[in-house]
């Protein structure tokens, strides 16, 4: 209370850009200025534990950014357990791709022109200390990438840095599930990990750092001996006693690794080694026992070591691109849906939506629900009413995200033009309306939603009404969440369908009840 109390104190101390005679009520209220206040409050909370400065701060809330220009703080020795430790940012920024979303948190905060002290970096670390220029290891951009699905609590993240001339580090996790439990201060994370991936590209940090490392490290002949014997023994006094299985075979993965790095120093790449498929569980038991020992760790990720990664060896045959790119009418279906899937995503294969559009509208016509679903979710921002299209032929398999995806598209769409891509769905015929009333229900309901049949208002009034004529009290009420459905400036569009829609119930009721 008393550090929130003095940061509110010393915030009416900064300066405000315009005079009393400028303001006016909107200065005060303005979403962008609150949420930089709140942000300069957080800054003004820091100084309690680190000496802090910045030169400048901006937020838009509109295009969902905030960036800190000049931003510096030293680290005291009780945080470091050394000498204070300098580290100056030319640009703090944060940008959220979406900011009026409310199932997706995603976005990537940038750190440009960092410099580190050379005495934050430990004497183990000595090889980074050679990195240094004018007492800083200077960085010219840290990279964070994050994208977090709150109804399914996914998260892919990404970190990316480069050091000019020496290296390029990019870490990639890929988490099922994650989330956290527990009460603050202690919370501890529990999820299920899919993937994990550390690549180092080599810029010309071998080339200085190889003259001073032991010679059988930097020799491909002796390397994997050599790395055997000093990784092994390391590990085994972790492990008091002979090494876990999958410590014995990180060991041989590391070994063979390295010696085909030193051999062609480009890159080294060390992955996650089981089955995305089977993803991994993690809790704060195993985050501990991972803090005491690089064991537990290992058993974990049961690493592979190489100079390429999974998804580099999982590239779509060129061929088959080719063939799509030059000859798509030769293509069989399997064929079709796997290189449009890869062009879609961009995921194995160069990014092409159009030529993925081509290739896949055929078996979403056909009915591969997931396809359908995977157009529509890359149309949704380009072309909203071919999106719509898609995202109702997904409707019957009933996918997680549709009935979302599908609301968010209506808001973009003229009621007439919903209408009339609804319109698609099948007729229901004599024999769907004869059917028991409990599943005339469920059709209707399904129509409705747009979950286990493609959405259509008028097939579901068409099954709504024909069930709650037979006295179905939850048709009834069906019936009335689809008049609520229906916009004001819709009315006019909807009059000519409903009468319709009519027309088929009442004549399906009449065929069954004067039989």
């Amino acid at each position: 209370m008393r550090r929130l109390l003095l940061c509110t104190a010393l915030s009416g101390l900064v300066p405000l850009s315009a005079t009393a005679q400028e303001r006016s009520l909107w200065d005060f209220v303005n979403p962008d200025r609150i949420v930089a206040q709140m942000v300069q409050y957080g800054l003004i909370a820091a100084r309690t534990q680190v000496d802090l400065t910045y030169g400048d701060l901006s937020v838009s809330l509109l295009e969902g950014r905030a960036a800190i220009e000049g931003l510096g703080m030293v680290l005291p020795r009780e945080m470091t357990g050394a000498a204070p430790c300098p580290i100056a940012f030319g640009t703090v920024e944060i940008l959220v791709d979406d900011p009026m979303s409310i199932d997706r948190v995603a976005g990537r905060m940038s750190l440009r022109d960092v410099g580190i002290g050379a005495e934050c970096i430990p004497p183990q670390a000595m090889p980074l200390r050679m990195m240094a220029t004018d007492g800083q290891v200077r960085i010219p951009e840290i990279e964070v990438e994050y994208d977090y699905d709150v109804g399914s609590a996914g998260l892919l993240a990404a970190m990316r840095t480069r050091v000019e001339d020496m290296a390029a580090l990019q870490l990639d996790v890929d988490f099922d599930y994650l989330w956290f439990r527990g009460e603050e201060p202690d919370f501890e994370p529990v999820g299920r990990l899919r993937a994990a991936t550390l690549m180092v590209e080599n810029l010309g940090a071998w080339e200085v750092l190889a003259p001073i490392l032991p010679p059988p490290l930097t020799n491909p002949d002796e390397a994997a001996a050599f790395v055997t014997r000093m990784v092994g023994s390391a590990l085994e006094q972790q492990a008091d006693g002979p090494l876990p299985k999958p410590a014995k075979a990180f060991v041989t993965e590391l070994a063979e690794g390295w010696a085909a790095f030193a051999t062609d120093p480009k890159r080294l790449v060390i992955e996650s080694g089981f089955a995305p498929d089977q993803p991994r569980p993690i809790d704060g038991d195993l985050v501990a026992a991972i803090e005491d020992s690089p064991l537990a760790l290992i058993a974990l990720l049961e690493p592979r070591v190489g100079t390429d990664a999974a998804r580099e060896r999982d590239l779509i045959d060129p061929g088959l691109v080719r063939r799509a790119w030059t000859d798509a009418a030769g293509l069989n279906m399997s064929e079709r849906r796997e290189v449009g899937l890869a062009l879609l995503s961009g995921d194995r294969a160069p990014r092409n939506r159009a030529l993925a559009r081509d290739l896949l509208t055929p078996l979403a016509e056909a009915g591969d629900g997931e396809v359908a679903l995977q157009l529509a979710r890359a149309l949704a921002e380009t072309d909203p009413e071919g999106a719509y299209a898609q995202a109702l032929a997904a409707g019957p398999t009933g996918a997680p995200g549709l009935r979302g995806l599908l609301d968010r598209l209506e808001a973009d769409l003229p009621f007439a033009t919903r209408l009339r891509l609804q319109s698609a769905a099948p007729e229901p015929g004599a024999r769907d309306l004869g059917a028991p009333t409990s599943e005339l229900r469920a059709r209707a309901a399904a129509h409705l939603r747009g979950i286990g049949a493609p959405r259509s208002l008028r097939s579901a009034l068409i099954y709504a009404s024909v069930a709650a004529a037979r006295g179905d009290r939850t048709a009834a009420d069906l019936l009335e969440r689809i008049d609520r459905a229906i916009p004001s400036d819709g009315m006019a569009n909807w009059a000519d369908v409903e009468s319709e829609a009519a027309a088929i119930a009442t004549e399906a009721w009449l065929a069954r009840e004067t039989r």
